[in-house]
């Protein structure tokens, strides 16, 4: 649902046992005396919608407390469709979700906060995301916000990564071959100076046939190995086509029974599917038999090479025979001749090798520049969002993102790079290698450029080396240059009360300022139902008027707003539409009166205001010139 409400709560059992409450689908005020049970309505409320499986220690003992043996029901009024749905949770048992008809919805993870969002908040967990200037929570205000758009970014750029991922594994495969080879090739040594250094008799002596016959049976074996990798690679091409009609099942999917006006062109969509599948699968297995005859063949084929290679051998042993009767030289001879076509083998191999590393990596560039591209839509997707919440939230604050400004994960990665390195000042080491990006850092690791990494670091030549080697030994240089940079959201204030404005980030504000910067934002982010347990812990009675009842006006009418407060200000400047007064006799909570703020105008005083006479005494104070 894209825009829903919350109707009505209704608790059995636990401290608030009793409760039924019709909620406004304005601005509702839940006040009362401490210890009635304000907050603990609150999180029947979000335990009921979101479980609880990141609350903090605190909220889920006053949960186990309190609302434990509750049976939670909430339902929902009817969207633009005219559905409405109902949702019961009780104790740890999985949540029932029921639709208006009363059809169970057992698909749905409610846990996961997608189909009926609620934001809820209490003044902690809102100093939690102004004191968070790295990590995700600050982010998270807006990726939930355009959480299809970024499923779908982020999804091509998992694709993206495995693709890259599987592409280093083939890399290094390539790269250990050739530093094999090569040390092969280190191993024979200079085979041509030794064959050309034999003594001229020597040369004449040798048997012309055996050099033909031995450069024969090296290039059988590789007839062999080519052979049996074409027909393993045929069946494995056999065995995908069998296969590939089965990936597109998962295409097949129902709308869950919902009655939709789009339901004609979805049935075609999922004609177009079946008559595609149908197709594929015709196709497939008409190819699958050819391809599976021509393994057939291949295999026939082979057994011809086996026997072409058995006279060959046999002729190969037949030369090998004869030349063991020939002198001590010719042997020699023989010896050396063998070495220099292992030797052009063995570069044959190398060579083909370094291409295929070659290839391999231009084919990494592409795919990072995809990756990197799939990245930067995630962070244009995050500035629009931060566009929209600033034009909503006023001038009082700022909201913007900075593209990969926020280090804090690259910062533990090169933390794990200078393990054992035996360098000193590990923070400013830090800070010199951040002015590299991981890719840059990731080249330096493969190289192995001591000069070139200690004139783009400035750390000295030995330090460089040092670092350099702990790097190359703790660090994947291929996992290195995919690591995200992540971008910065920075919520600020503006903390001057006159003159030109002067903003500071939330992090940097006291507990006040802090939901001073965040709830203007908060209030403005989506439309779905709003849930906020005392806001005003830390703010001062002037911000509450100028900025925070302001906004709620404004915002009311988009979305249904649930606030527990202590603070006169919020129900009444902000004209409340429900104002719900709650109570308690030392063993549960209950609702004492509800109404309009005219009907609950002597509570507001007496809970609020401090009573009557408190009330009037500081007007009439106030009214002294």
């Amino acid at each position: 649902m894209a825009h829903w409400l919350i109707e009505k709560v209704t608790i059995s059992g636990g401290f608030l046992a009793g409760i039924d409450l019709r909620l406004h689908e304005g601005l509702t005020c839940i006040i009362g005396p401490r210890g009635s049970g304000k907050s603990t309505f609150a999180e029947a409320v979000r335990f009921a919608l979101l479980g609880m499986p990141t609350f903090s220690r605190p909220r889920t003992d006053r949960i186990q407390a309190n609302l434990l043996h509750s049976l939670i029901t909430v339902k929902t009024c009817p969207d633009t469709h005219g559905e409405w749905y109902t949702v019961q949770r009780q104790g740890r048992q999985p949540p029932s979700l029921t639709s208006g008809s009363g059809k169970p919805l057992t698909t749905i993870e409610l846990e996961r906060g997608t189909f009926l969002p609620l934001d809820a908040y209490e003044s902690t967990e809102i100093e939690d995301i102004a004191d968070e200037s790295l990590g995700d929570k600050r982010r998270n205000l807006l990726d939930d916000l355009v959480g299809e758009d970024l499923r779908q970014v982020s999804f091509t750029a998992a694709e993206l990564k495995r693709a890259l991922e599987a592409n280093a594994a083939s890399i290094r495969e390539a790269e250990r071959a050739q530093a094999a080879l090569s040390e092969q090739i280190e191993e024979i040594g200079d085979a041509r100076g030794r064959l050309s250094a034999l003594p001229a008799a020597q040369q004449g002596e040798a048997d012309p046939g055996l050099v033909a016959v031995t450069q024969q049976q090296h290039i059988n074996e590789a007839e062999e190995k080519r052979g049996q990798a074409v027909e393993v690679g045929l069946e494995a091409v056999g065995t995908a086509l069998g296969e590939l009609p089965t990936r597109l099942i998962p295409l097949v999917a129902t709308a869950d029974g919902l009655p939709s006006q789009n339901a004609e062109v979805i049935t075609a969509i999922g004609r177009e599917l079946n008559g595609a599948l149908a197709e594929l699968r015709a196709g497939c297995a008409a190819l699958e038999q050819q391809i599976r005859s021509r393994v057939s063949r291949v295999h026939n084929l082979r057994a011809e090479l086996d026997a072409a290679h058995t006279l060959q051998k046999a002729e190969f042993d037949r030369h090998q025979t004869a030349n063991l009767a020939s002198s001590q030289a010719i042997r020699e001879r023989h010896a050396r001749e063998q070495e220099v076509v292992r030797l052009a083998g063995l570069e044959g191999q190398r060579a083909e090798t370094l291409a295929a590393v070659a290839r391999l990596r231009q084919e990494r560039e592409g795919l990072r520049g995809k990756y990197l591209m799939q990245r930067e839509q995630i962070t244009r997707l995050r500035e629009a969002t931060a566009a929209r919440l600033q034009r909503e939230a006023g001038q009082k604050v700022r909201i913007h993102v900075q593209e990969n400004a926020d280090t804090s994960g690259y910062q533990q990665k090169l933390l794990e790079g200078l393990k054992g390195a035996g360098v000193r000042n590990h923070e400013d080491i830090i800070n010199s290698l951040l002015k590299l990006r991981p890719e840059d850092l990731a080249q330096a690791v493969r190289d192995g450029d001591v000069e070139e990494f200690e004139q783009q670091a400035g750390l000295g030549a030995e330090r460089s080396r040092k670092i350099l080697q702990s790097f190359a030994k703790n660090l994947d240089p291929y996992v290195l240059e995919l690591l995200p940079v992540d971008d910065l959201v920075r919520i600020e204030l503006n903390v001057a009360s006159t003159g030109e404005a002067f903003f500071k980030d939330a992090a940097d504000l006291s507990r006040g300022q802090k939901c001073t910067a965040l709830l203007p934002i908060l209030l403005a982010r989506r439309d779905a139902p709003l849930l906020v347990d005392q806001p005003e812990d830390n703010l001062d009675n002037h911000f509450i008027y100028e900025t925070i009842v302001e906004s709620i006006k404004r915002l009311k009418g988009r979305r249904q707003m649930v606030f527990v407060t202590h603070n006169a200000n919020i129900p009444v400047l902000g004209e409340a539409d429900l104002v719900v007064v709650m109570n308690s006799d030392g063993k549960r909570g209950y609702v004492e009166k509800f109404g309009a703020l005219d009907d609950c105008r002597q509570e507001i005083i007496d809970l609020l205001e401090g009573g009557e006479e408190a009330f009037d005494l500081r007007r009439r104070r106030y009214e002294k010139q």
